[in-house]
């Protein structure tokens, strides 16, 4: 059943009465009759009950009234933001990101984005997760990469990526060698860590992770000036982070993933955005993000077990 077929059955249904509708199509009876009736043929299945004094649908017909008209919403919502981005010619964004988002796959998004929109500029804002929020909320920001999740009220999100998660541990450290270890192995460990001023509900995730573990960890909290892979590097201890650190890091760390934790990286917006290049941005990166079936579990699921 094609579309035309369906906006015309949509009618019928709606004022449940074929001289009405067919003026209203413009056309005569007798042809859109035959049309309904070669849906129902098609559909192998009665669409209308009709008698010499009214038109009922039937079961069928309710459904398909339904699920039509909200198919040719999507496809008419469809024409017009395919029409919105050939129209596009200029425009810009300012976009917010965590420090783990960019080692993962903002850069990589960035430039296949520009590739295709090269007109279009981004302003980039690496911030901390407290300040992205800040930023998305009062419009600094038209839209953000961070990991995890966030609960609050009138904020979209789809994921982008899910990043293999790991520690970070000095090049001559004994587990430097390994190719994955059980995180209750850095039970006697010093955690480097940013403080939950910056991180919010993912430094509790970090503790709780522990707990359900059975480790009491020792942490060094860092200050604004220093950076967790040259703490690490210089022996104040070992960071937990992700994948594509290793990409930056130091030559004298080695990163060694954690058995089945992984840690999920989004893209986050506020829907009454009318930034026209917003819509463009986020049919691209939802578009680029099918992700690939996880055996492993999530790192911020793991405090609902």
């Amino acid at each position: 059943m094609d579309l035309s077929k369906l906006k015309s059955f949509i009618v019928v249904a709606e004022e449940l009465n074929f001289r009405k509708s067919a003026e209203i199509l413009g056309i005569s009876q007798p042809p859109l009759t035959r049309l309904i009736s070669s849906i129902e043929e098609e559909l192998s299945t009665k669409l209308f009950e009709r008698t010499t004094r009214q038109v009922k649908l039937t079961g069928a017909g309710v459904y398909l009234l339904k699920e039509g008209k909200e198919i040719i919403d999507r496809v008419e919502n469809l024409e017009r933001e395919v029409r919105s981005i050939g129209k596009l010619k200029a425009g810009g964004l300012s976009i917010g990101f965590s420090t783990t988002t960019f080692l993962a796959s903002l850069p990589q998004i960035i430039g296949e984005f520009q590739d295709r929109f090269p007109k279009l500029k981004f302003q980039l804002h690496q911030e901390s997760r407290n300040r992205i929020l800040k930023g998305l909320r009062s419009g600094q920001f038209d839209v953000c990469f961070m990991e995890g999740t966030v609960s609050e009220e009138g904020i979209e999100k789809h994921s982008v990526n899910d990043e293999g998660f790991g520690v970070l541990v000095p090049k001559k450290h004994p587990l430097a060698k390994r190719k994955e270890i059980e995180l209750k192995e850095l039970k006697n460990e010093t955690i480097i860590l940013h403080p939950k001023k910056e991180t919010g509900n993912f430094y509790d995730t970090i503790f709780q992770l522990f707990k359900q573990s059975g480790i009491k960890p020792k942490v060094y909290l860092k200050n604004e000036r220093e950076s967790c892979p040259i703490l690490v590097a210089t022996g104040k201890g070992v960071s937990l982070t992700i994948l594509g650190a290793q990409n930056v890091a130091p030559s004298q760390t080695q990163f060694v993933p954690i058995k089945k934790l992984y840690l999920p990286v989004s893209v986050f917006w506020m829907p009454e955005n009318k930034n026209p290049s917003l819509n463009t941005f986020l049919s691209f990166v939802i578009e680029s993000s099918a992700l690939k079936n996880k055996k492993a579990e999530c790192l911020l699921d793991v405090m609902r077990l």
